[in-house]
Parts: C-alpha cells; structure tokens; sequence
C-alpha cells in the first residue's frame, strides 16, 4: 500500500496544506495520505504552537469528507520532541505493508542534509517535496541529485497550484481580526473562532 505521510505542526492546517496532500495523493498513486500533526517540533519549540489536541482537531475536521485523507496522534501522544526518522520507523514496525512517501515543502528539501539522521529517512521512505506550478525548478532539482548522490535516497517533486499563505499569516489575521474565510475550511474556521485560538499572535 502506498502511503503518504504529511507531517506538520497544522498550526492551524490551512487549504494549501490540503492542496499539497490531493496532488500527492494523485500524482503519485497513493492510497491514502496520513495527516501527522506534530508533537513538540525540534526545531519550533519557542513558537506559539497551540495545544497538540487541538490541533488534530481542526485536521480531523479539515479532512473528514475525504475518504483517502486521514490522520494519526502519534507524535502528539507521546508528548516529547520527535524527530522524523524515528517517526516514520514506528510507522514501518506497525504498518509493515505500507510503502511510505513522506511529504514536506521544497523549502525543508533545501537543508534536508542538515536534518536529523537524513540517510535513515531516505530508508525509510521516498521523499515528495511540494513545489508551485510554474516555479523554476533547476535549483531544486540539483539540490535533490545531491542528495540522491549523497544518502542513495528517492526523492520526486509534487507540482501544486499556488496557494501563497502560511499558517503564520493565517494566525496574524486572526490576531487582527481579518477574515480567514477561504483560506482555511469552514470548520477549521469555526473552530478558531469559537475557541478564540490565535487572538494573541
């Protein structure tokens, strides 16, 4: 079974986030793709990142129409800093039949080598990495023969239609009190607003 794995903190999940996963999911083949919200992100410790529960959610809530779409707890279970070459072996031990394709931003690919155990991710999964239509690759492309040369690892290019806000912008509107209508599904919004999440950013 192909599996993508879309790991993120989903500080709140947003429409890009889900634009990225429906182009894996097709592009690729996959079966399914698996929502992973962060628990304590290594590199993001210091950074207003709401309550774990929560966060999942509004992904639950983001996903629930979307068959192929869904979400596991994992590294917000376990309450500590999680790293994703240990992450993704935890998933091959309890899915032994899956075939993982972990998903990030072409951003993160940029200094991949400076990540955690790089060659056991690349072990452990073919790495997809989410880039906008119509952006020129070349500098992409020779960052991921590098890393080809490098770690022995697959890694392939998701081409996605642009979608250019982040979570942090959506939390600035929200502290602004601007609209995120669009941005974000409905009940991702419902539940910002209801909850008063993100009025302090």
């Amino acid at each position: 079974m192909k599996v993508g794995i879309f790991g993120g903190t989903f500080n709140p999940i947003h429409n890009g986030h889900l634009l990225i996963a429906e182009n894996a999911y097709t592009q690729f083949q996959l079966d399914k793709v698996v929502f992973l919200p962060a628990g304590i992100p290594p590199h993001k410790q210091s950074m207003g990142i709401i309550d774990g529960k929560r966060r999942i959610e509004m992904v639950a809530s983001a996903i629930k129409d979307i068959p192929y779409f869904t979400y596991d707890p994992l590294e917000v279970e376990q309450q500590c800093v999680n790293y994703t070459y240990q992450t993704l072996y935890t998933l091959k031990q309890k899915h032994e039949t899956w075939d993982l394709y972990f998903i990030m931003g072409a951003d993160s690919l940029l200094y991949f080598d400076q990540w955690v155990k790089p060659d056991a991710i690349l072990q452990y999964a073919t790495i997809l990495a989410a880039v906008r239509d119509g952006v020129d690759t070349t500098g992409l492309q020779k960052k991921i023969e590098s890393i080809r040369r490098q770690y022995s690892g697959n890694l392939e290019i998701i081409y996605t239609p642009e979608f250019n806000v982040s979570s942090h912008d959506i939390r600035k509107r929200v502290a602004k009190k601007q609209s995120i209508r669009f941005l974000v599904p409905d009940d991702v919004r419902t539940i910002i607003l209801e909850e008063k999440l993100y009025t302090e950013e």
